[in-house]
């Protein structure tokens, strides 16, 4: 049985990056996975990307991998906000030049002997390596509000299970929460003819401005000038002017204090909305201040009993509750392994700088490393942080960013 150097397992934007740093690194990785798939499953029809063209290039040691050379070199023209459905086409076309000969079969399980992995899919063939990458994404941690563990799925939906808001036409939803998940699913909903109230325990919503000052700033610093202008802002859409550039520099934000880093974290994720929400939002209702204290099923929907004594009935909730980091929930990892993991207290693994766990060889990359890195893992920005480290740390050799 030949054993490979390294595999990647997942083949959305960090798992195709972090392969296209490692062939940078002269280590051909095998990579499995079905690409974008995440994104092509779980992200509604027709949803836009917060995140600005300039964030959103899945990052590679070449720019002809970048989302401004897919455009050039496919003649496809993508505008701003990104519609999901063009950053999936644009992902596939990465995945094509970098990964030609993708093992799209399922991963059922992984040990480790000490000395290397083994790795069973789906068909029951066995695959050794050295070295393993997890990037497998967001949705294994989402998180459900322990008054809807016993509501059937079908009732109340995670956002990430939305993939096509036009199935709610005609029926009433509420949608739980105030982050980008949550306001672009009920503005969707909407849009599909669905009657909308969003419930937030929160004072209000909050949207971010028009980024007029970075846009003006790279008008004034085209070309040469294009390396200072990211030195001074980095294309990272996270943080303010002050912590800009600790955010998007990992090594800046390592040498941070537990509570700083915290609270740069804080900065990072905070729920809120893309500029160009509150005109799709203007008829939604929305009720602040709320918390759902009990749900029952009635019928064919549910009983919300609020925390400000009323009550209000729906045919479906969707839950924009966010996500909750635990790597026990990486069911792939046999016991053994996994309890070979160290951990910190939250479910996060303890991760080098260059995303390895405490088992030699294992690394993890996407959201559940931003406590190492910081958090624009939680991003696709994020890959420009974690591929090179990741390829150095497996080949040894420096990695061009």
């Amino acid at each position: 049985m030949q054993k490979q150097e390294a595999i990647v397992v997942g083949a959305g934007p960090y798992g195709l990056s972090i392969a296209a740093y490692l062939q940078e690194a002269d280590v051909e990785p095998y990579v499995i996975g079905r690409p974008m798939a995440f994104w092509m499953e779980h992200m509604p029809r027709r949803m836009l990307l917060r995140s600005h063209i300039e964030a959103s290039s899945i990052a590679a040691p070449h720019k002809q991998l970048s989302l401004a050379a897919y455009q050039r070199m496919t003649g496809s023209r993508v505008t701003e906000p990104i519609p999901v459905e063009d950053f999936i086409a644009y992902g596939q076309w990465f995945q094509r030049q970098v990964v030609r000969n993708l093992d799209t079969r399922r991963v059922r399980s992984i040990a480790y002997d000490g000395d290397v992995f083994a790795l069973s899919l789906e068909d029951g063939e066995r695959l050794l390596a050295r070295s393993v990458v997890l990037a497998l994404g967001i949705g294994l941690f989402t998180h459900r509000p322990p008054q809807f563990e016993h509501v059937p799925r079908e009732l109340a939906p995670h956002s990430s299970d939305l993939a096509d808001p036009a199935q709610f036409r005609g029926k009433r939803v509420a949608v739980l929460g105030r982050g980008q998940s949550a306001l672009e699913d009920a503005a969707l909903l909407h849009e599909s003819g669905a009657d909308v109230e969003i419930l937030t325990r929160s004072a209000g919503i909050e949207y971010l401005a028009y980024p007029w000052r970075t846009k003006l700033f790279r008008k004034l610093t085209p070309g040469p000038l294009t390396r200072f202008s990211h030195m001074v802002i980095p294309p990272t859409d996270l943080g303010r002017f002050r912590t800009v550039r600790i955010i998007a520099d990992p090594d800046k934000f390592r040498r941070r204090s537990p509570e700083a880093q915290a609270a740069l974290a804080k900065v990072a994720t905070k729920p809120i909305g893309a500029y160009w929400l509150p005109t799709r939002l203007k008829d939604v209702p929305v009720r602040a201040g709320v918390r759902v204290e009990r749900v029952d099923v009635v019928a064919d929907g549910l009983k919300l009993a609020l925390s400000d004594g009323s009550t209000t009935c729906v045919d479906r909730v969707v839950l924009g509750t966010g996500y909750t980091v635990d790597v026990s929930k990486y069911d792939i990892l046999d016991g053994s392994l996994r309890r070979a993991i160290r951990t910190c207290d939250d479910g996060y693994p303890v991760l080098t700088s260059g995303l390895q766990t405490s088992v030699n060889g294992l690394y993890m990359a996407g959201v559940i490393g931003e406590k190492a890195l910081g958090p624009t893992l939680r991003f696709v920005t994020g890959t420009s942080n974690a591929g090179p480290r990741v390829a150095a740390a497996i080949s040894g050799k420096p990695v061009r960013r």
